[in-house]
């Protein structure tokens, strides 16, 4: 038998990232021995609510391709994400996604800029920083500074080093030092409480950015200042310096109640006592003005000790009571512990039951404004669970619960919390409070109007039930199983591997309006596998057929032989979501069965290799060393996303052995490429390999 060959053009959408593995013929081996390997694929997605992607799969010629559902990134941004640490690659391109094509340049570039040990920090910023905020800014500049000051700041601190781990899915942390009894402690900080509660650059409420202290008003620098490197080395005239009052401070925290003899959590209490007056003013939230203004109540000491706090590598969120109108902050070390320098409450969450409260509700903030349940810390609480379904009985995702206790200073109300995929929310609430609720989606609001009341004297330990029905419907995929032709072919098979590692749920702030993202594991997706025709009813919301169907999937392994010759689709929909989007991972091997004896299969000689290009990224030039097994013609080129022959690197007759061609980033007129993501293809004989590179301007 004559060795086949597959002519594939590279199908590489700007969304997906997207590793094609090509092999002109490979001989498998087992019970499957009679097939043959003609095309692979390995991707990544995100699919928005009401949305898919999928596989098509054609037989003339044999090939793969894959239509995604992310697809309006910028090549900058692509280029970007490929930058990023693996562990925040699919949050980066989430938030890449929901800006435009300037915004995406603008950030893109900041993370394709960025020099060691900044780039991890840079790339958590611009995927969790509120698309709204984003959006808005004209300049990255103070989100440099804020991780240039971040390591800077940590040169002078004895409790606390900065630790970078590399790899994959590079990161940093910090490593501090705590007194427990007599002894001190070394304990690594968790990595995202670091990048969520030091490194992002916003507290609550606030825009950061470049702040006049005199004024709060936006400023460019050196008028305006932003909080890190102002509150850590400035001090107004007859206040003590930060950096000066932690100078001393060997421990982090000393694991004791109430007391400023604490380490650095004590010290930053006393600076606060020292530099703010409690007393009432008007509110501000830029905490370089509440700091020039050195007056106000428990609502301005909360963000400016939790800028402090973060300046001084201490990771600190705001906590809000708005039910008992009041704000604090809590600390983490091993645990998030209460934290209120006013009153020196260091580690005492029960003291405001003790001044003869009942705490309602508490939440803390986290810097893209999504808030989280901390009420159990403070009082006695009984269990609220709401049920969501629409007006068929179906659970829907992504409705916005509100809360409400009276007395309560926030309009919108006392907490907040949004349903998952199975349209349930738990909320702990205090006990002798009463509380109404209401529940708003999409597709509709109960009740009607205003809030219902659910809870009267709730009891500690007690288990309360909401059940909610509002008044629209979610949509349905009408999909059935198909049944094979009378006389099925079986010259085409397809194995799929794919996963689900999370959905990310979706939601807008109250007080802030900005809308953050919350990823939850594992994610949930429908598949299923169709031909052209009713790939067709589908997209248009009609009932249709199909194979392999499986519904609410976190993944799975699907085999399936084609049963006619024609154009087929492998789908990933999540089309019944109404606000998560999923996070997909695919593999897909397309097979096709051979004429002739298997004693005639050959296998591709193994040894052609392409080594990574060094630097990649790169923004001159890159060097690509590739190994020919045997003498022979070979071509080395490079290729865009679209598929696109851009430059011939080499080409001719090669020797055996390892050969070295550098590219300089231009194409074949001389034009330099634009940044993005490109393929290195390298062609001998029967065999092919491809390689990512990435070029960066």
């Amino acid at each position: 038998m004559g060795v086949m060959t597959t002519n594939i053009t590279l199908p590489v959408p700007k969304a997906a990232v997207v590793s094609l593995v090509l092999c002109s013929v490979f001989a498998a081996t087992g019970l499957n021995a009679q097939w043959i390997l003609v095309d692979s694929v390995s991707f990544t997605d995100l699919v928005p609510a009401g949305e898919q992607c999928h596989i098509s799969l054609e037989s003339s010629p044999c090939s793969i391709g894959v239509v995604p559902a992310c697809d309006n990134l910028t090549p900058d941004a692509e280029a970007a994400v490929a930058i990023a640490p693996g562990w925040l690659r699919s949050a980066l391109r989430d938030n890449f996604r929901r800006l435009d094509e300037t915004s995406q340049n603008l950030h893109a570039a900041l993370i394709i800029n960025a020099v060691y040990p900044y780039i991890d920090e840079i790339c958590f910023e611009v995927a969790h920083i509120a698309p709204e905020i984003l959006s808005a800014s004209g300049s990255t500049d103070v989100l440099l500074e804020n991780v240039e000051s971040l390591y800077a700041i940590d040169s002078g601190l004895d409790y606390a080093d900065i630790v970078d781990y590399g790899g994959e899915d590079y990161y940093s942390t910090v490593l501090y030092r705590v007194l427990e009894g007599e002894d001190v402690v070394e304990l690594e900080l968790p990595r995202d409480i670091y990048y969520w509660h030091i490194v992002h650059p916003k507290l609550h409420k606030e825009t950061p950015g470049y702040i006049n202290p005199a004024t709060g008003l936006p400023a460019d620098p050196p008028t305006g200042v932003f909080w890190r490197d102002f509150l850590m080395n400035h001090n107004d005239t007859g206040y003590p310096l930060l950096r000066t009052c932690l100078e001393s401070c060997s421990v982090l925290w000393k694991c004791q109640q109430n007391t400023v003899d604490n380490g650095a959590v004590g010290a930053l209490t006393q600076w606060i006592k020292d530099v703010m007056t409690f007393q009432s003013n008007p509110h501000h939230d830029q905490p370089v003005r509440i700091y020039h203004q050195h007056i106000g109540t428990c609502s301005v000491h909360s963000y400016l000790t939790s800028a402090a706090a973060r300046a001084a590598l201490i990771p600190a969120a705001v906590t809000a009571m708005y039910s008992d109108n009041h704000k604090i902050n809590e600390f983490w070390e091993r645990r998030w512990i209460a934290w209120e320098p006013v009153n020196t409450f260091i580690d005492y969450p029960e003291g405001y039951e003790n001044w003869g409260w009942d705490v309602a509700t508490v939440f803390s903030w986290r810097g893209d404004s999504f808030i989280w349940d901390t009420t159990e810390r403070y009082t006695d609480v009984c269990t609220l669970d709401v049920n969501v379904t629409d007006s068929e009985g179906h659970p829907v995702d992504g409705v916005k619960i509100k809360i409400l206790s009276e007395p309560c200073v926030a309009i919108w109300g006392s907490t907040a919390g949004w349903t998952g995929r199975d349209g349930h929310k738990r909320f702990f609430l205090g006990d002798n409070r009463d509380f109404d609720a209401r529940a708003a989606s999409g597709i509709g609001g109960y009740p009607p109007v205003g809030l219902e009341t659910i809870i009267t004297g709730s009891v500690a330990g007690v288990r309360y039930e909401w059940n909610v029905t509002l008044p629209g419907t979610i949509p349905v995929t009408g999909v059935s199983p198909d049944t094979l032709p009378a006389n099925p072919t079986d010259d085409y098979r397809l194995v799929v591997e794919y996963s689900v590692p999370s959905e990310v749920l979706y939601g807008k702030n109250f007080d802030d309006r900005n809308r953050f993202s919350e990823p939850i594991s594992p994610g949930h997706i429908d598949f299923f596998i169709c031909n052209e025709v009713n790939f067709n009813s589908y997209i248009a919301g009609e009932s249709f057929d199909a194979f392999e169907i499986r519904r609410d999937s976190s993944g799975d392994t699907v085999d399936f032989v084609l049963p006619a010759s024609e154009p087929w689709c492998a789908v990933f929909s999540n089309s019944e979501s109404v606000v998560l989007t999923q996070e997909l991972e695919v593999t897909a091997s397309l097979y096709t069965r051979p004429s002739g004896t298997e004693g005639q299969l050959r296998e591709p000689d193994a040894s052609l290799a392409l080594r990574p290009g060094h630097p990649n990224p790169f923004s001159l030039e890159t060097h690509i060393a590739f190994v020919v097994p045997h003498a022979g013609e070979t071509e080395v080129a490079i290729y865009d996303v679209s598929g696109r022959k851009r430059r011939t690197l080499a080409t001719g007759f090669h020797m055996a052995g390892e050969h070295t061609v550098v590219w300089d980033g231009q194409d074949d007129d001389g034009r330099r490429v634009a940044s993005g993501v490109y393929f290195c293809d390298v062609r001998t004989g029967d065999c092919r390999r491809v390689g990512k590179i990435l070029v960066t301007r």
